[in-house]
């Protein structure tokens, strides 16, 4: 039969129940309380970067990258129609004033200056010719005015003596008439000889003008073909390197062509590249900033090539300081150009927090935790970004990436 449990045993069992049902309680309220911090995202103060807002000048630049180039680059032409017979320096070399860069076959030219100067001697010689011809005619003239004067000479005097007898009736009205006739002619034949030797020497004078004109024109054409044949030795005019030449012996170039260009490397500019997105926003005459490792150096775009080439537009940078001695040709940089400028904007330090939209979704820290506000932004800078709505000055803006926190509008800072 059934006893009746003692009351120490049943005090004893009440009493673990009791705890048993109390510890639970407990348990359950302290989840209560602490669950919502536990849940709650939290972030170390350490991996995060924070930034002040403030006031200050802010510079909407757009980002390009770009490479040194040589300010100046000199191009050597061909001279003369020849043939490339040797190739004596390849692009990358270094030149000094005076180099050969290219032997070149004048065989062609030197023909040609030949021709001329065939030329030149056939028309000197007729020249002398001319001379003679005109010396031995002006004697043969004088031989004939020496042998009339004296024919009219002789024919005055007979004039004379046939007037004095016709006054004594010793000769004829018709003999002393055709004695004054033929002494007339003999003058007249004398002036006719005079006037000759000046029409000889008009014609032969206007001849002589005519061959001077010709080997004026030869002597130009043959200094001309001399002074191209001695520049037909393709010497570099400066020191440089040498950037292209000519790539294959035996080649054909023609008078102009260009055969070698050689650069300049005492003062260097920059040529940038962008996105075309960017290029209603490139004008002439901005400011650039050009980054070369932790030197930085100003400029100005000179011009822009109107062409775009895969999505990308190709820009000119003039450098304040062209002969910094850190340029180096074909080196890489960073290039800033200036847009547009703010003196006294509110701004915030760069950061990756802002994901490139005008409106940007920000925690600002407010003691032990941080608060997300959204925020419009306007000029983006080099280190700073405008803004222009959500923000005030001394507000402290976590500028690290927050983009896996966007969701929250509270985080906890440790």
């Amino acid at each position: 039969m059934d006893r009746e449990l003692e009351a120490s045993y049943r005090y004893r069992r009440l009493g673990r129940r009791a705890a048993v049902g109390g510890g639970i309680a407990a348990l359950a309220l302290a989840v209560l309380v602490l669950l919502p911090g536990w849940l709650r995202p939290s972030v170390a103060r350490e991996q995060i970067r924070m930034g002040t807002v403030d006031r200050g000048p802010v510079e909407g630049v757009v980002e390009a990258t770009g490479a040194v180039a040589p300010a100046f680059e000199g191009v050597i032409s061909s001279p003369v129609e020849a043939r490339v017979e040797k190739v004596l320096k390849r692009p990358g070399d270094v030149v000094r004033a005076g180099d050969e860069i290219l032997a070149l076959d004048t065989s062609a030219a030197r023909l040609d200056l030949g021709k001329i100067e065939d030329q030149l001697a056939k028309k000197a010689n007729e020249q002398q010719q001319l001379r003679i011809t005109l010396e031995k005619s002006l004697n043969d003239l004088r031989g004939q005015i020496e042998a009339q004067k004296l024919d009219a000479e002789a024919s005055g005097y007979r004039a004379e003596q046939n007037r004095k007898l016709r006054t004594e009736g010793l000769v004829s009205e018709t003999t002393f008439k055709a004695a004054e006739v033929e002494a007339k002619k003999a003058q007249i034949e004398l002036a006719h000889l005079q006037e000759s030797v000046e029409e000889a020497r008009r014609s032969t004078a206007a001849q002589l003008q005519g061959i001077e004109l010709d080997l004026a024109t030869l002597r130009k054409e043959r200094d001309d073909a001399q002074r191209l044949l001695d520049l037909a030795t393709t010497r570099s005019d400066r020191a440089g390197v040498l950037t292209w030449v000519v790539p294959q012996e035996g080649t054909t170039v023609r008078r102009g062509d260009v055969i070698a260009r050689i650069a300049d490397l005492d003062s260097f500019r920059v040529e940038g590249t962008v996105s075309d997105v960017h290029s209603s926003s490139l004008h002439p005459g901005q400011a650039v900033r050009v980054k070369l490792d932790d030197q930085t150096l100003d400029g100005r775009l000179a011009s822009i090539d109107p062409t775009i080439e895969n999505g990308a537009v190709k820009f000119k940078v003039d450098l304040a300081d062209a002969r910094n001695p850190r340029l180096r040709n074909a080196l890489r940089v960073d290039v800033l150009v200036v847009t547009d400028v703010r003196a006294n904007a509110l701004r915030v330090p760069k950061g990756p927090f802002a994901q490139g939209g005008q409106t940007e979704e920000v925690f600002v820290v407010q003691g032990d935790h941080a608060v997300r506000h959204r925020v419009r932004l306007g000029l983006t800078g080099d280190e700073y970004y405008e803004v222009l709505d959500g923000l005030a000055p001394g507000n402290v803006v976590i500028v690290s990436d927050m983009k896996d926190y966007t969701h929250l509008d509270r985080i906890d800072l440790k």
